[in-house]
């Protein structure tokens, strides 16, 4: 006997768990992607359709058609937005209404709410061409498209004579209508903060840190630690006291979000906030660390169940890391590169032997990843 009818929009690893997670508990789930590429749901959920889910009339015909009880999505924007927009029309299950995930997936809208705000103000400036900032004077400073994920088109810019190959760059990975952000480049250690309101208490919020390459890969995660680590325990604090003022702020009641911070010698500055789970498996981390499963609370309460708060447990002196195995895309996947850590508490593959590294960020792709405890 099945729990219900769920449709997930995309069929990556990151849907991947939240497919698994409902095919556990006997929903039947039908995976949505526009691209067929051998991707991990497409073979997990009970059935796979091939359909852009932009085309949100299509989504909601397709929905309508398997008398889905929710649409959803946890890892990436385009997706959520989707998701969002469709059980808006058809009175289904969401946490936010199209308004305020459009303030979190165009980045300009967010850093003018949290500057307006007072919030971990950051200079910033949109251009929709490359002379529009000609005014610009903060370096280093860092380009990125408005509403891309995934690292595309992020750079670091040192200087003014390479900021307009950044702003093209930038406007090249963005979705219509087409702009660049640049804003001040943050100093710091980068930190992560999951979070789940449940009647408009925070009822989780995990802080960890996040773990990034520099130079050509700058920006792009190797893993995440909790707890943190190489942040001093003042400003650990504080980031938790931002993370709840700005959720107020935003008038949360139920719903996850997603913060990206870096703790600068001011305090944490957030760069970005987003409106679902991440797409790196946080939870899994999140689980093995402190005993909350995150992923469970979160479609509990977007299924109408009250979720109570839930602080996990301590382990005094322990760290747990969650590491990424990498390559840069476009040549077959070998697993034998990439060994299964011995002490690994959890450990998958994202590709099967020999398959094709599908570009998503284009320079260094997560192949595999690994929980354990150090």
């Amino acid at each position: 006997m099945t729990n219900g009818t769920a449709i997930v929009l995309g069929a990556n690893a990151g849907q991947a768990d939240l497919i698994r997670y409902l095919k556990e508990r006997n929903w039947h789930v039908t995976a949505v992607s526009g691209r067929q590429v051998g991707d991990p749901g497409e073979t997990l959920a009970n059935e796979f359709v091939k359909l852009d889910i932009r085309d949100v009339d299509a989504v909601c015909d397709l929905a309508r058609k398997k008398k889905a009880e929710i649409v959803y999505s946890i890892s990436s924007d385009v997706a959520i937005t989707a998701a969002t927009e469709v059980s808006e029309k058809l009175g289904l299950p969401h946490f936010f209404d199209s308004g305020l995930v459009d303030v979190f997936n165009k980045k300009p809208l967010l850093r003018e709410f949290l500057n307006s705000r007072g919030l971990s103000p950051v200079a910033f400036a949109e251009v929709t061409s490359a002379d529009q900032a000609d005014d610009w004077a903060v370096f280093p400073c860092v380009v990125k498209p408005t509403d891309a994920q995934g690292q595309r088109g992020v750079q670091k810019v040192f200087d003014k004579a390479h900021l307009a190959g950044a702003i093209e760059e930038a406007i090249a990975n963005c979705r219509e209508p087409k702009s660049a952000i640049i804003e001040a480049f943050l100093e710091g250690v980068e930190i992560s903060c999951n979070v789940l309101v449940s009647d408009g208490e925070m009822v989780v919020s995990e802080l960890s840190e996040r773990l990034v390459h520099t130079g050509a890969n700058f920006g792009i995660p190797i893993g995440h630690l909790i707890p943190i680590v190489h942040v001093p325990e003042h400003f650990v604090a504080e980031a938790g006291k931002l993370v709840e003022d700005v959720t107020r702020a935003l008038g949360i009641k139920n719903g996850t979000l997603y913060y990206q911070m870096i703790v600068t010698s001011e305090g944490p500055r957030i760069v970005e906030i987003a409106p679902r789970l991440d797409g790196c498996h946080m939870w899994r981390l999140i689980k093995h660390s402190r005993g909350i499963d995150f992923l469970d609370g979160a479609v509990k309460r977007l299924t109408g169940a009250a979720v109570p708060r839930q602080d996990g447990r301590d382990e005094p002196g322990a760290v747990y890391e969650l590491m990424f195995q990498q390559m840069p895309p476009g040549k077959p996947f070998d697993k034998s590169q990439f060994p299964v850590p011995a002490d690994a508490l959890y450990h998958e593959y994202r590709y099967q032997q020999g398959q094709p590294v599908v570009p998503v960020n284009g320079r260094l792709e997560v192949v595999g990843y690994y929980v354990r405890k150090r």
